[in-house]
Parts: structure tokens; sequence; C-alpha cells
């Protein structure tokens, strides 16, 4: 770079002593004067004449100053750049091109006002001249958007758009200029009219990279990443720029996924391999696609890259939690709080850790210290993101407490988010609305349901909830009624669905599921998303007793997503229930068990596969671990009571049925199911006849 810079020296040096010395002047002396020394004498009557020639010499002198300012940091020789500059502008006043050249010269000097009010006279001079005006929209662009210190109020982001509204009418087929506008738009905050000038870009060009990127840019802003992916997508070649490749792979980041993004963070990475922020984003995309191997080495990598890099620690550590390798977790979070101690996702990963552990009471621990070392005597004093923080770990210890079986003590934790207000708030009403909910409170849920929604009533979290708690206790016509207005056909119309879908069910209503699945699936893009409403097909038709069709639809949500727990554990479990094929059952649930260890529902899953088989130690093992997380399900009490009866232990028997028989009884109505009732009333029936007979038997 140095060579070449005094090539360029030495040639410019050349231009000037090709002119003859009539054209350079009387003298280098006399031009270097005052800038005044050129100048037209005051009042004279003659048009004054522009001396391109001298104007050229300053210009290039200009230059000349300017490249060994550069070169050597020599602020002293960029100052006299700008004189010379001033002075080549004196014999030619009129010359756009040296105002433009002056008001650069500035900006790259950090002389902003000097650029702005020379790149403004350049626009006076010649209002013909787009290069001046492209020039004078740049600035605007640099110190509206950048980091400088002028201060870029309204009327610099007014006179900006200004000149960019008017150079594109001059000039309807500049494309450059319409991305400026777009991009000053967006920095004033006028949204609609950025889109509406990058639509019209596209209309120019529809082909155009730039163009589409930054009107993906804008929806990604927006919060409307599947657009910005539908936009990206369209400019999409194997030759595409690699922040193409960077922003698209963010935008299915962003849309949760994850396998799409990890493609294309890992072509983004062939063409540019030294970019750790591209390789950040692959290792996080393969972590949370469960690709866990591959993630851990790109986060290794990283850590040999730059091994104070926390958060580097903190992936690898997640990456080793998720495959259940606790203590080479807990090394790596070490690891990233020695470099971060205060950071507060190392500090929350903390307690995912413990409670991944099952060490419950050191979950708590942790999260109450957090809590209790940022807590303020009022609500109010806290800002906004000391609201968020306080929010995420006042809920995280409410549903540790809930797995804990204090309901007390979350439901505490859930009121004092009431206290910090807006969504935070929201999520309190909804999380102790469930609270009420699983602890057959059903009463109190819909009194607190009911008021939440006064308070709250746009909230579509809180529509859920209550419709969910509506299904629950037998009142589907309000719980339909609730969720249709909300249905508005577009792509968050899919969670309504499947809302829908799941109110249908819980009455036994088939046939309206299917139909509610079936709108779900139109907008379900993702496989994870697709796989899920083939997962509600399975339960739709395993509901109905109708297995095949049941198995055929888990099994394409296993084509779609190999490693769904919930569909493993459901598949496994309907093979278990009819005692069918039982070793793949059970190898589909210790699967579902891999990812969600802690789970009561796979826990029981297991049991009564192994209770099928007659391996009634296994069986007790795991329905025991069951009912501890579950403990108010009737069907793993009934369960449970099953293998005591078969392994001769009738009154333990006796006592899982009779709870079995209570939490039956305690749920609503229309989630009661007599024919289990009857089945459990049988087997006590059957028990003290059997307890009867031993005692007869065991007289003398």
């Amino acid at each position: 770079m140095r060579t070449y810079r005094k090539l360029r020296f030495v040639g410019l040096l050349a231009l000037l002593w090709t002119f003859p010395p009539r054209q350079i002047g009387t003298g280098f002396a006399q031009e270097t004067g005052s800038p005044s020394a050129a100048a037209p004498a005051s009042g004279s009557q003659e048009p004054f004449q522009p001396d391109k020639a001298k104007a050229y010499y300053h210009f290039a002198l200009s230059h000349l100053y300017q490249e060994k300012g550069t070169l050597f940091h020599r602020p002293d020789l960029l100052a006299r750049a700008v004189e010379e500059l001033k002075l080549a502008l004196q014999h030619d006043p009129t010359s756009s091109f040296l105002g433009t050249e002056l008001a650069d010269l500035y900006a790259s000097t950090g002389r902003w006002e000097n650029a702005l009010q020379e790149a403004e006279e350049a626009i006076r001079r010649n209002p013909e001249d787009p290069v001046a005006r492209r020039l004078l929209g740049r600035l605007y662009v640099r110190l509206l958007t950048g980091n400088q210190h002028l201060r870029a109020g309204t009327d610099l982001q007014e006179r900006a758009i200004q000149q960019f509204e008017e150079i594109v009418q001059r000039d309807p087929s500049d494309l450059s200029s319409y991305l400026v506008l777009a991009h000053l738009y967006r920095a004033a905050g006028q949204n609609a009219k950025a889109e509406e000038t990058l639509k019209n870009a596209i209309a120019l060009q529809p082909g155009s990279a730039d163009a589409n990127t930054n009107l993906a840019l804008l929806y990604m802003d927006l919060g409307d990443y599947r657009s910005a992916i539908e936009l990206l997508e369209k400019v999409r070649t194997p030759e595409s720029d690699v922040q193409v490749l960077g922003t698209l792979a963010y935008a299915y980041e962003q849309v949760h996924d994850y396998k799409a993004a990890a493609d294309l963070y890992s072509r983004a990475l062939e063409r540019d391999p030294d970019s750790l922020l591209f390789r950040k984003g692959l290792g996080q995309s393969l972590l949370f696609s469960q690709q866990y191997e591959a993630a851990a080495e790109q986060f290794q990598f990283l850590i040999q890259a730059n091994p104070s890099d926390a958060e580097s620690y903190l992936r690898l550590s997640q990456v080793h939690r998720f495959q259940h390798k606790y203590d080479l977790a807990r090394q790596n979070l070490t690891k990233a709080l020695e470099l971060a101690p205060d950071n507060l996702d190392l500090l929350y990963n903390q307690i995912l850790l413990a409670e991944s552990e099952r060490n419950l009471p050191e979950a708590i621990r942790l999260a109450q210290g957090v809590l209790d070392s940022a807590a303020k005597s009022d609500p109010s004093q806290y800002a906004a993101q000391e609201k968020v923080n306080r929010g995420v770990f006042l809920e995280k210890l409410g549903f540790l407490y809930r797995d804990q079986g204090n309901l007390e003590a979350a439901k505490a934790a859930f009121r004092q988010m009431l206290d910090l207000g807006n969504e935070h708030a929201i999520r309190g009403e909804v999380r102790l609305i469930e609270i009420y909910q699983e602890n057959r409170d059903y009463e109190t849920a819909l009194a607190a349901s009911e008021k939440a929604m006064r308070q709250h009533p746009d909230s579509r979290e809180l529509t859920l909830a209550r419709t969910s708690l509506l299904a629950s206790t037998g009142d589907v016509e309000q719980a339909v009624n609730l969720l249709k207005p909300l249905l508005q056909n577009t792509p968050e119309d899919r969670e309504i669905w499947l809302a829908l879908a799941q109110v249908h069910l819980r009455a036994k209503q088939f046939e309206p599921a299917l139909q509610a699945v079936s709108q779900a699936e139109e907008f379900s893009e993702t496989d994870d998303e697709k796989s899920y409403a083939h997962f509600l097909y399975g339960s739709i038709w395993e509901r109905q007793k109708n297995y095949a069709q049941a198995e055929k639809e888990f099994r394409e949500a296993l084509r779609l997503n190999p490693d769904s727990a919930m569909t493993l554990n459901y598949l496994g479990y309907m093979f278990a229930d009819q005692g069918i094929r039982l070793e793949e059952a059970i190898r589909y649930i210790q699967q579902a068990l891999e990812t969600e260890p802690n789970s009561g529902a796979y826990l029981d899953s297991l049991g009564w596969a192994y209770y099928r088989q007659d391996r009634l130690d296994l069986a007790e093992q795991y329905l025991k671990k069951a009912v501890e997380r579950m403990s108010t399900d009737p069907t793993i009490r009934d369960h449970l009571g099953d293998i005591y009866y078969k392994s001769g232990r009738i009154r333990e028997a006796q006592d899982e049925w009779e709870a079995a028989l209570d939490e039956w009884k305690r749920l609503p109505k229309n989630e009661q199911d007599p024919e289990e009732v009857v089945k459990i009333e049988k087997k006590l029936k059957q028990s003290h006849v059997k307890l009867a007979q031993e005692k007869q038997e065991s007289q003398p």
C-alpha cells in the first residue's frame, strides 16, 4: 500500500511539471498566498472569467498534500490540502466538482459542518449536478446513521430526504439513489415510505440484490422475518454476496428454522472462512437444531481463536448440558463466569444446569440470589432493562418452586411479576392462571383470567390462556368465540388454529379438530412446524382408536423432526398401551427421555412399557419417579397401582387406585373418562375380594 501511494504521489508531480509556464502563472509563492490573492477585484465591472488552469494547479497540489497527510498522519498537510482546494475554487467558483471534492475532504478529516456547507454550496452552484447531490446525500446518511458528534436533528433529516427525493424525481432510473433515500427514511423512522421506496427500486430492477436485501433488512427491523426470507430467497444464487447469505441465515434463526440457518452459515463460511460472526451463528444454529457434536466443534474453534470469549464457553457448556455431560458443562460455565462474573446469561445458565441435574434446591438458591442482589424497595424504581431481567428470573423461580411442589412459593414469585407492569405483568397473570388450573382450582383460575383480561383486553397470551382454561372446564363455545376473532389470514393465525384444534380435541370434537390442524398446517413453513401438525393429527386419530392412521401421522412427524420428544413418546406409549412391539416402544421412549429426562409423562410411558414386559422392578422405578413429578395425574397413579398389585402388594395397589379415583373426580366432567373410572373401581373391588380371601386362607 505504501508503494502504491508513493507512485501516485510521483505521478501527480509529473502531471504538474508538464504544464507550460504560462499556465502555471507568475510563481508558486504568489499563488499560495492568502485566499484573496486570486479573487477578482471588488467592484470590478468586467465579468469574472474562470482560470481553469490555475484551478487545476491548486486542485493537484491539494491532492498531493492530502496523499502525504494521510500517508504520514500529518494533520498540518491535510489542512494545507483544504486551503489549496479553496484556492482552486476561487479560480473556478462555478465548479461543482471542486466543491464536492472540498466537501469530501472536509468529511474525511472530520469537519462535518464544513462538509455539509460546502456540499450544499456545490448544489447551489449547479442544481443539475447529480454527483454533488449524491455526495450531499452520503454526508447526510453518515451524519444521521453514523457515530458523528454533530447533532442530527429533524431539520437535517428533512434536508437529506428532500435532496434525494429531488434526485429520484429528476432521474427515476437512479437505483442507488432509491436505496439511499430508503436508508434516510428508515433513519427518520418513516418505515412505510422506506418500504414504498425500496419496492420502487425492486420494480426498477427486480433482480437487484441490494434493493431486495435492504427491503429484507427493513422487514427484519419490523420483526417480519418471513417476508425478509421470501425476498432474500428470490435473489439468492450460488454466487450471492456473503452478506446476503449471512442475513438470510439470521432471518431463518429468528423463525427457529435452525437447520436452514446452519446450512446458510456454512455456505457463508466457505466464502469467508475467517468470519467469527458467521462461525458463531453456525455454532448456535447447530446447537438449537440438536447437532451437538458439530456445534461443539465450532465453539471449540472460537475459543481457540479468542480464549477470552465468554459467550463461546457458555455455548459449549450448553452443548454439554443437552448431552447430559454435566461435569463438562460446569467446567465451561465456570470458565465463562471467570471472564464475566456478573453476566446475567451466565448466571441464568447456572440455574438451568442445576435444574437439569434435578438439584432444585440449588437452582432455587441461585435464582433467589440473583433477585436479592438487584432488589429495590419500590418496583417503580427499576429501569426498563432491569424489569426485563427481573421478570425472567422471577418466572424461572416460580417454575422451580412449582416443579418442587411448593405451589404457594411459586404463586408468590409469579405475583411479584405483576408489580413490574406491561408484558411482565401479563406473563405473571398467565403463570398464575396455569398454577390454579394445574391444581384443579378452576373457580379461582376463571376469576383470575377474567380479571386479567379486563386489565389487558388486547393480550393474545392471556386470551390463549383463558381459552385453554375454558376448554378444560367444558365451555368450548366460549373458547371458540374468543379465538376466532383473532384470525386475520396472516402467518400469526397458525398459533390460533393450533389453539382451536386443542379446544376441539379436549371436547372430543374430532372433525373440527382435524380441520383446525389442516388450517394450521397451511401456515406451517419449517420442518418443525409441519412435524407438530402431523403430531396433532396422530393424537386426534389415536384418541379415536384409529391406531394405524395415528402411527402413519406420527411417523411422518418423525420424518420431519426425528428428535421430536413428544412424538417419540406418544408413539412408544401407544405401542406399550396395546402391548405390541414393546422393544421398539421402549427405544422410542428412551430417546424421548434423552431430550427431556425429567418429564413425568415420559417416565410414566417407560414404566408402563416395562410393566407390559413383566419387568416389574424397572417399571416400579420409573413409575415412582413419574408420580414424584406428576402426583395429580390419575393415569400415572393407576399404572403404579397395577404394578403393586402384580407384585402382590395389594394394599399399596389399593392406595394408588383410590388416589387415582380422587384425581379423576377432581377433573372437570368433560375431561373425565368414565371408562377408566369404571376399570379402577372394578380393580378395587377385585383387590378387596382378594384380600378377604387371603385373610380367610391365613386363618387356622
